[in-house]
């Protein structure tokens, strides 16, 4: 976008949706398990028809043995089987969000060899699956594999409290937006006055030949410098020799609170300054004034 009260807008719109494995995480626990994501083969005879990729981001609560909520039913003839598994819907705000339990060893414990598929309406916009069903569509699973090169001693299942997300690379769709909130340039005299004391010199002492300084091809060693760091937006910064001459002047103008001048190591009569001890002196109107001294050594 255009800038904009002083920021521009760069957004970046995924084509597909698909499952998102470098966000897709367990947020709490450690559980052992190989954790497959997508669209479980096994039950691809069953579910393919009615699959869809919704685009969503889920968070998996893990509770205690019974205590999740109900599994869709698994045919129109069967009931709907307990869990131990609360699934919400975060881009539409579902706390509630359906899911098929494929409970492969009729434990209500969703665990190693066991799977879930998300339950949604006939399209992928948010709408829930109806009572009935055949009005449905299914989405991701997520299975369960117990990790082979562990000892069955070393197997950590999901413990109540954990929480796995799955998410999804989501285009825009109908009626998302972005809302930003901007706040205006405010001062605050008491931090500015205390920011004072970071005011400082770099590097100090300057050394004569630092290696750090930018070689040219030309003779000599290029252009000396040194830097007046944390300084406040507006300031002027005298130098003086240890006996009290001044020797420059620099204004510094700058658009942040937290800005730096640089200094040539030139007098204001156009003259390279000798090595020895300097002091500074750096005066912000309505703020305060800040005193130092450095060093430049041969």
């Amino acid at each position: 976008t255009k800038v904009v009260d002083g920021f521009a807008i760069d957004i970046n719109n995924d084509q597909n949706v698909v499952i998102d494995h470098g966000k897709s995480h367990w947020e709490y626990g450690e559980s052992s398990y190989i954790v497959q994501l997508g669209f479980d083969p096994r039950y691809a005879a069953a579910y393919q028809p009615s699959r869809v990729n919704y685009a969503a981001r889920f968070e998996i609560y893990f509770m205690e043995k019974g205590q999740g909520d109900l599994g869709f039913p698994l045919s129109s003839f069967s009931s709907p089987n307990p869990s131990n598994i609360v699934v919400k819907n975060v881009t539409e705000d579902i706390d509630n969000f359906q899911f098929i339990f494929r409970d492969n060893n009729n434990d209500s414990t969703f665990n190693a060899g066991d799977a879930i598929f998300m339950v949604c309406g006939k399209d992928s916009a948010g709408s829930q699956a109806g009572p009935s069903f055949l009005n449905k569509s299914v989405s991701w699973s997520v299975t369960f594999i117990k990790d082979t090169l562990l000892a069955e001693s070393e197997q950590r299942v999901p413990q109540p409290g954990d929480v796995y997300i799955l998410d999804t690379k989501k285009p825009f769709r109908s009626g998302e937006y972005y809302e930003f909130n901007t706040k205006s340039p405010y001062f605050n005299k008491s931090q500015a006055k205390s920011d004072l004391d970071k005011i400082a010199v770099v590097p100090n002492p300057y050394v004569g030949a630092a290696t750090w300084e930018p070689r040219l091809s030309s003779v000599g060693r290029g252009e000396r410098k040194i830097y007046f760091i944390h300084l406040p937006g507006k300031c002027t910064i005298r130098i003086y020799t240890i006996s009290g001459e001044l020797v420059q002047t620099l204004q510094h103008n700058g658009s942040i609170s937290d800005g730096q001048e640089a200094w040539n190591l030139v007098s204001r009569d156009g003259m390279d300054v000798a090595y020895g001890v300097y002091i500074f002196h750096v005066d912000a109107p309505g703020i305060g004034k800040k005193i130092g001294k450095f060093a430049l050594i041969k």
